[in-house]
């Protein structure tokens, strides 16, 4: 099967999975997909998905069967999510409206998307190997300058940031996008030492161990696994050493359990009987990144 086709097929399925039914005029407003092709391209997909589409008389339209299974979409819930979206930004594009329930994401409810400049400039000097000159604002530090070699931008669920190898300081660290104020090609021979695959806290992991929050009542421990997918009482997630602080921050798990309203903060993380994990957080609160 041709990757257009297989592609068309894979929008149809998505209807028959989000809408409940199927119209022809559906491909004609997402690929421009005319009648006959319309008739192809719904027999190729009862021949390849056998079993998962009906057509109704009365409503004049395709509907799932009683015995309907997605085929051909991602079976990962946010590559499902990621592929509704591209469906939907396309349609919108061309001026459309689309015929999906519209999503509302609040993950990041007033804080700033990236500048396409910067953003354009710090995807070249990673994949070109450049090394930029920026002017950098910190809560805690006045305005500095420095050479850094970009390696990875990363989303931690509320902001981007680039993790890069500084030049002159011979470490990596993160800066976050919104507070590069300025910045240039610097004239400056790339350093491969400070590779991605030299940065130790990017390449190693640690397992942490979230639990329900001990003071919650059974019932509501119950309810806790449910919400986080929890297996035996607990989730194990693996994590770059690197992104141990914004993982935290983004679960809202703290250190001090104590200290913290179990209603609020329901899940706590386990690291007490970890030394390796003990040190590391420790460090972490040292630099106040906690």
């Amino acid at each position: 099967m041709k990757d257009t086709i297989k592609e068309r097929l894979k929008f149809l399925e998505l209807c028959l999975l989000l809408l409940g039914q199927f119209r022809k005029n559906y491909l004609d407003l997402f690929f421009g997909i005319k009648r006959a092709q319309q008739t192809k391209d719904i027999k190729a997909y009862e021949e390849e998905c056998i079993g998962n589409i009906r057509y109704c008389d009365k409503l004049k339209r395709f509907l799932p069967t009683d015995v309907f299974e997605p085929k051909l979409l991602p079976t990962e819930s946010h590559e499902l999510l990621a592929y509704q979206k591209y469906v939907e930004d396309l349609i919108a594009s061309k001026g459309e409206e689309s015929p999906f329930h519209q999503i509302e994401y609040i993950s990041q409810p007033f804080l700033t998307s990236p500048n396409i400049e910067i953003w354009g400039q710090l995807n070249r000097a990673i994949t070109r190997k450049l090394v930029l000159s920026i002017n950098y604002s910190g809560l805690r530090k006045k305005e500095t300058t420095y050479s850094i070699q970009p390696l990875a931008l990363v989303h931690n669920g509320f902001r981007w940031h680039v993790r890069a190898f500084v030049v002159g300081e011979d470490r990596y660290r993160d800066f976050v996008l919104s507070r590069i104020n300025q910045y240039q090609v610097a004239e400056i021979e790339y350093y491969n030492y400070g590779a991605l695959e030299n940065d130790d806290k990017w390449n190693s992991t640690v397992e942490l161990v979230f639990k329900p929050h001990p003071k919650l009542t059974p019932e509501q421990a119950i309810s806790v696994e449910e919400d986080y997918g929890m297996t035996d009482g607990k989730k194990v997630v693996e994590c770059k050493l690197c992104n141990i602080q914004h993982l935290l921050k983004l679960t809202r798990t703290g250190l001090d359990i104590e200290q913290r309203e179990a209603h609020l903060f329901p899940i706590v993380l386990e690291y007490k009987d970890n030394q390796e994990l003990t040190n590391i957080l420790f460090e972490l609160k040292k630099k106040r990144l906690l």
